[in-house]
């Protein structure tokens, strides 16, 4: 008993304060000047922040003097939800509106109860555009650049040499924009008025191609090159390309036509595929996959100067590129596959089952051959179909 008088006398002495507090603060002092005197953020590690701007969607406390009858509340020209409850005579809790706006001037613009307005000098803080990916960097002249990424208020999208795009589709995290003629390798620009950024991919990346079919080929005797318009359901992307199809394939089978090896011997000489450190490259290439692939994994790996593939070569380090390791995967057109050089850590003798690996690249100076072959385990035999394009080594 002795603790539930303690309780409750603990809640009396609190619920008296509250509305104390309360009562205090909800006077109405119509006589009064409604005056601002700061702003700060109400995130209790930092309430003694006073700010002069915040970000959109973040939860100010405006403390003054007779603001109780404050009826509408603007952020520039964006109409603030105010709740009663959070409006007294010395405050006011309220989220900044979370729509781009306008008209900026950078002013808090209040209504109150007997239609008088003040204006508070307030910045709401819009983020910069924010460019992470981009679907496929291959892309001709007049075909459609997907991107992504986050804030674009109104954005204009420049490629290489200021040249500006057309925007077919937007929303806040992507953008669909036409490819200018005329367009040049190199990085994206997104801009806005709250700011600008350059992409760190590079549209058509042309650093270090290996392969292109388009010229630079691999050993005619595994996939076939296929003419850019030679398939009108997956026309390429970039001139021709290698085409990895066959009816059926089943477990640990070495298929010509599922396999592109490429000798440096008969092709550009003793040119190592990269060089730097693998902590810093990355494989890339563009892939079409028009139907499901659904089982056996495709291997990567890259052999010394020999007339061989170099897969028995010891230290030999593997990628195991498997995308439909949680379900079927097909694409929708051509998009850019990359795979760090950190991912080849396999062992030819390594189990299946292994996601560590016994291997790495030791020494790409030592390395100048590539191979790409679909090998390993299956359920059952699937129809393959897989073409790839542009096969190179960039920094990260």
């Amino acid at each position: 008993m002795k603790s539930f008088f303690s309780y409750t006398a603990l809640f009396i002495v609190l619920a008296v304060s509250i509305f104390s507090c309360k009562k205090e603060d909800n006077d109405d002092v119509s006589t009064g000047t409604p005056v601002v005197k700061y702003v700060r953020i109400t995130d209790p590690k930092a309430a003694d922040s006073l700010v002069v701007g915040a970000f959109m969607g973040s939860l100010v406390a405006i403390v003054g003097e007779n603001l109780q009858n404050t009826r509408e509340l603007w952020f520039n020209d964006q109409k603030a939800t105010l709740n009663p409850t959070y409006i007294t005579n010395k405050t006011i809790l309220v989220s900044v509106p979370s729509t781009v706006p306008s008209k900026v001037s950078d002013k808090m613009r209040f209504v109150f109860k007997d239609g008088s307005e003040m204006s508070y000098d307030f910045k709401v803080n819009v983020p910069a555009p924010v460019l992470s990916s981009i679907k496929c960097e291959y892309v001709p002249d007049g075909g459609i650049v997907e991107l992504e990424g986050d804030f674009f208020f109104e954005p204009k999208v420049f490629f290489t040499d200021n040249l500006a795009a057309e925007i077919v589709a937007l929303t806040k995290t992507s953008l669909k924009v036409k490819v200018p003629a005329g367009a040049k390798p190199g990085p994206i620009s997104i801009q806005t008025n709250f700011g600008k950024v350059k992409s760190r991919f590079l549209f058509r990346d042309n650093r270090n191609i290996i392969l292109n079919y388009d010229g630079k080929n691999h050993e005619t005797w595994t996939a076939p090159i296929t003419a850019a318009n030679a398939d009108p359901t997956m026309p390429g992307c970039d001139g021709s390309y290698v085409l990895f199809k066959h009816n059926a394939n089943g477990a640990w089978q070495w298929t010509n036509e599922l396999t592109m090896q490429y000798w440096a011997t008969r092709g550009r000489g003793r040119v190592p595929v990269a060089t730097g450190s693998i902590n810093d490259l990355t494989l890339k290439f563009e892939c079409n996959v028009p139907q499901e692939w659904k089982d056996v994994r495709m291997e990567m790996f890259f052999g010394p100067y020999a007339d061989d593939h170099g897969r028995d070569a010891a230290g030999t380090a593997i990628a195991r590129w498997k995308p439909w390791k949680n379900g079927p995967f097909k694409t929708n057109g051509w998009v850019t596959i990359s795979i760090p050089l950190t991912e080849f850590k396999y062992g030819k003798d390594d189990s299946d089952s292994d996601e560590t690996g016994t291997r790495k690249i030791e020494n790409l100076s030592n390395l100048t051959n590539v191979v790409f072959m679909l090998f390993g385990p299956a359920n059952g035999t699937n129809p393959v179909k897989i073409a790839v394009d542009n096969i190179r080594i960039v920094q990260n």
